[in-house]
């Protein structure tokens, strides 16, 4: 450094320094083969664009490449919701026997992470999960992101699985820890930040009878990805605080007093990031306590629950925030209907806001869509969070199938109905997937009475096609005495776009399909056994896993979704060599 004066020195010397305390910015694959989170981008699509080994003329000839574990082990792992898959490896967590995995292309096993369990003191809480990966983790160039049941989330090292870091928000340090805190959503990657929804999950903590009312609200944080330290974080709705007097609700059997409340359950939506505005959108979860009402305002909930809403990304400022079913107060002691206000319970957002752009007055405009609970689909302006449209919604009680419907309906309401998460886009159609649950939580029997993926304008207001699911003759049970009999077939999982083909796995007739994308025409069907878990496509190769353990009736002996606690991941491919055949199984 001749010539250099001693200032100028400093000062160099002092750049450096700040330089170096700088956290690292972490990036995902520019590759569009990859599929490295939940969505396949931030911005919600779940299409991928550069495909071109799978069409519509080829899907036909699926057939399983490899599985994990292969069918003649003896080895077992847990059910497997989620995969993301970069560079023909494959990255997922279990729900049962949690346990984190990275495959080789060849599906070997390059590493496993498993979890500390718990202490016991923290598994005394009846009702909260304590552990298990349902959701799909973030793979970026130096590490693997992922949070669990338990309220954990973790930074692993993507070569070697070791753990980075991790952060229990369950307890301090972290911000307004909630001892009933779970993480249902999968992180994305905004202005260099590991983004990730989570909060209380107290619907079944909330039916003992002596719980008094939920105090834990959702939330979406922001953290660095070489420390985790968060850098911001956003909580939905006001704090929960003592009600006085406490609040009493009136239901089908019975009542529930309250004593404490708002609470916002958890962010279960993974959310979505708008670049050029700087904007994290997400949907939010129904409260499990109510507000305090006043003669002002009468209403049982916040703005926030039920709710889309808009942060920056840059702070977690609030920007909007859009409710799209008011007063839904539900928990596991309260019916999943209101007979008084006719309104189904439980209607949150859990499919992420899709950020693209319609015509609006002839002016291009951008916008998020995003499917409900309700059976709905909304389109927002995503300056303002104006409703411009939506499908039509059902809203007649639940005692029996509907005698008139709007054809246009794309799902019927419930606890677990509507649309529940993973819609998808190719950036010019919309495909939602339904499930018709009408009677769940109020009509003691009932059972799903359909599912089906429809193909929709951008705009909601034109319906292209719709696959319609066959009922299932039979579940369980015996040939001649079956435990359940003509089962509606419900499609809870993700949709996966890639080249013309739309793919999705069904929840009772247990099967991968292929549609075609333009017309909705069954192109391949494969049994997989029971599987709530959405395909993943990368390279010619489909992605899926297996097992299932949600949603049980009263009766586990007699599931509408056959059940096993043990699962495998599946990929399918066409005959012959292809691009993933030809992969190292080494280090990347």
């Amino acid at each position: 450094m001749r010539g250099m004066s001693l200032s100028m020195l400093i000062f160099f010397c002092a750049l450096m320094a700040l330089r170096a305390a700088e956290p690292k910015s972490a990036n995902v694959s520019a590759d569009p083969n990859d599929w490295p989170m939940y969505n396949r981008d931030v911005i919600g699509t779940r299409h991928n664009p550069a495909e071109r080994a799978l069409s519509n003329d080829n899907v036909g000839q699926l057939i399983e490449r490899w599985r994990f574990p292969p069918a003649d082990s003896s080895e077992k792992i847990g059910v497997v919701h989620a995969t993301a898959v970069v560079n023909g490896h494959v990255y997922f967590g279990t729900e049962t026997t949690p346990t984190f995995y990275k495959l080789t292309p060849d599906g070997k096993v390059k590493w496993s992470y498993r979890p500390a369990a718990r202490s016991v003191l923290s598994r005394l809480s009846v009702g909260l999960p304590m552990a298990g990966f349902m959701n799909a983790a973030l793979v970026t160039s130096e590490a693997v992101y992922v949070g669990d049941m338990g309220g954990t989330i973790y930074a692993l090292d993507r070569a070697t699985g070791n753990e980075r870091w991790k952060i229990d928000t369950r307890a301090a340090p972290f911000p307004g820890a909630h001892s009933s805190n779970c993480i249902f959503s999968s992180p994305i990657l905004a202005e260099g930040l590991i983004v990730m929804g989570g909060g209380a999950y107290e619907h079944a903590v909330a039916a003992g009878p002596l719980n008094r009312g939920c105090t834990g609200r959702g939330f979406v944080v922001a953290l660095e990805p070489e420390t985790g330290k968060v850098r911001w974080k956003y909580d939905v709705g006001p704090e929960a605080k003592e009600l006085i007097p406490p609040v009493t609700i009136k239901h089908a059997r019975g009542q529930r007093v309250f004593h404490f409340g708002p609470s916002t359950s958890s962010v279960w939506c993974t959310p979505s990031f708008d670049a050029q505005s700087q904007t994290v959108f997400f949907g939010t979860d129904c409260h499990n306590s109510p507000r305090q009402p006043t003669e002002g305002d009468p209403s049982l909930s916040t703005k926030h629950s039920c709710a889309v809403i808009a942060v920056d990304s840059l702070n977690g400022a609030e920007k909007w925030v859009t409710q799209i079913t008011p007063d839904d107060v539900w928990n596991y002691a309260l019916p999943a209907y209101d007979l008084v206000t006719g309104r189904y319970k439980d209607q949150s957002i859990g499919d992420t806001p899709k950020i693209y752009t319609i015509d609006i007055a002839g002016k291009p405009t951008k916008v998020v869509g995003c499917g409900t609970k309700n059976g709905g689909f909304y389109v927002l302006h995503a300056g303002t969070g104006e409703v411009l449209h939506n499908t039509p919604i059902f809203t007649g009680p639940p005692d029996k199938p509907p005698d008139s419907l709007d054809p246009r309906t794309l799902a019927l309401p419930s606890s677990i109905g509507g649309l529940q998460t993973g819609c998808a886009t190719d950036g010019r159609t919309i495909y939602t997937n339904g499930i018709d649950f009408l009677g769940l939580g109020f009509v003691k029997g009932s059972l799903p009475t359909g599912g089906r993926v429809v193909s929709i304008s951008l705009d909601t207001r034109r319906e292209n096609w719709r696959h319609e699911r066959p009922k299932v003759k039979s579940i369980g049970g015996t040939a001649e005495k079956p435990a359940l009999s003509n089962v509606g077939d419900p499609v809870g999982s993700g949709i996966a776009l890639a080249n013309g083909v739309a793919y999705f796995t069904t929840t009772a007739s247990n099967k991968l399909v292929a549609l075609d994308s333009s017309t909705g025409a069954v192109l391949k069907e494969i049994d997989l056994g029971p599987v709530w878990c959405g395909p993943t496509v990368s390279r010619g190769r489909v992605y899926v896993g297996t097992g299932n353990l949600l949603f049980s009736p009263e009766n586990p002996g007699e599931a509408y979704f056959p059940k096993s606690s043990t699962g495998s991941v599946r990929c399918f491919g066409l005959p012959g060599d292809d691009e993933v055949s030809r992969m190292k199984s080494g280090d990347e």
